[in-house]
């Protein structure tokens, strides 16, 4: 089984994010992922992908809504200045069935290997988020689905990525911020499942969630 999480990456500091999310009701974990950037973990009945339009505009900063669906696909939404900036999506048409013309090939673009080629390649819209300089030619070989190295048999199939989650992290890590904590969700922290580094003591509570314990 892959893995599945959402959350929404913002750039301002706990100090100044979490009172202001807690004035709107929002329920889930919280964690520092940068000298200014905080992550949020809405709990399961939140898509962070419906969340990051409304804490980008209460927070007045730029932020990227995630969801990774079994390892498979990763969509990130980049909001800023009240307005949806990107729409990026790893694996285009993957929840649809296929479209073929009369001849029965696909119609959604393909890349040189046969994989689906990724929608929202632009490195240039998640510069607002880096929490410090950023190798542009690194990132946009993430988001095009290019790993580092491209024989790792770990991380790598045919040049491509094998799991979105790693690409998810590749590209974080390219934003000189906190990848292991950017790369789970809500149910894997209230499970005990804590990103390396981190105890359950660095959580930020939001909502009257319950404080979990490292599993163990």
């Amino acid at each position: 089984m892959g893995t599945f999480y959402g959350n929404v990456l913002v750039a301002r500091s706990c100090a100044e994010a979490v009172p202001l999310l807690a004035g709107e009701g929002v329920t889930g974990y919280a964690l520092p992922v940068g000298p200014g950037h905080t992550v949020v973990f809405p709990d399961p009945d939140t898509s962070a992908l419906d969340l990051v339009g409304g804490l980008s505009e209460l927070l007045a900063a730029p932020a990227v809504g995630t969801y990774v669906f079994d390892s498979d696909v990763l969509v990130m939404l980049v909001h800023e200045d009240d307005a949806l900036r990107l729409h990026y999506d790893s694996c285009p048409g993957y929840f649809a069935e296929p479209e073929i013309d009369e001849y029965g090939n696909p119609l959604v673009p393909v890349d040189d290997v046969g994989f689906p080629a990724p929608e929202g390649v632009d490195p240039d819209a998640f510069l607002s988020l880096a929490a410090g300089p950023v190798d542009r030619a690194a990132l946009e070989s993430a988001l095009r689905g290019i790993p580092s190295d491209p024989e790792d048999p770990e991380d790598a199939e045919d040049g491509r990525y094998v799991f979105a989650n790693v690409q998810h992290y590749d590209v974080m890590a390219c934003l000189g911020l906190d990848a292991s904590r950017l790369t789970t969700g809500f149910s894997y922290l209230a499970g005990g499942d804590l990103p390396y580094g981190t105890s359950a003591g660095d959580l930020v509570v939001l909502g009257g969630v319950v404080r979990p314990t490292r599993r163990g």
